[in-house]
């Protein structure tokens, strides 16, 4: 039997240099999630003010399925409250960072990925729950793709580091992660 190589038409190909603009629209969207509650205005993340973030885990408690545990114990413990929405706000700004730059983007993009999801339930809460459901299906989409794709080796850090070190998987001993690139 003959195996031929099947060779893609190149202008039926998308380039990669026409993903970085949704690389930027995501990274940007956790980048200013994370900066609006850390950096600009604090008082998200002080459990004293009026603005705190953590009244937000309450409503999303009825809707939030498999995270019930986690966050009855974490509202239950203001110290860990405080810590989880802190811990959480700066690694929105990492993963942002890292995304808009083209570092580790697919290891970013899959950070993304599992904080888009895990709060797709509370995307129908609030009185924009339209705008929040579209805003959190395309942060799940264009993470999957970014994941997948690896966007950041154009136009991005990533570059540099692939042509240095080549493909690294996020673990080569466990089966499902070797298919996770870092890069």
């Amino acid at each position: 039997m003959k195996v031929s190589k099947v060779k893609l038409n190149e202008s039926n190909s998308t380039r990669m240099e026409y993903l970085w603009p949704l690389r930027f629209a995501v990274g940007w969207m956790f980048l200013d999630g994370g900066l609006r509650k850390a950096v600009l205005k604090p008082a998200k993340l002080n459990p004293l003010s009026a603005s705190f973030v953590g009244g937000k885990l309450v409503n999303f408690l009825p809707h939030s399925g498999p995270f019930k545990p986690f966050l009855l114990m974490t509202l239950e413990n203001r110290p860990l409250d405080v810590a989880f929405l802190t811990i959480f706000s700066y690694l929105e700004i990492v993963v942002g960072l890292f995304l808009v730059l083209g570092v580790l983007t697919r290891l970013a993009a899959f950070g993304a990925l599992l904080m888009s999801a895990g709060f797709a339930p509370a995307y129908w809460l609030g009185s924009t729950c339209e705008d929040e459901w579209q805003i959190g299906a395309l942060l799940v989409a264009g993470s999957l793709v970014l994941m997948l794709t690896a966007s950041g080796r154009t136009w991005g850090v990533d570059s540099l580091i692939y042509k240095k070190f080549g493909d690294r998987a996020l673990s080569r001993r466990i089966p499902v992660l070797k298919w996770i690139k870092l890069w």
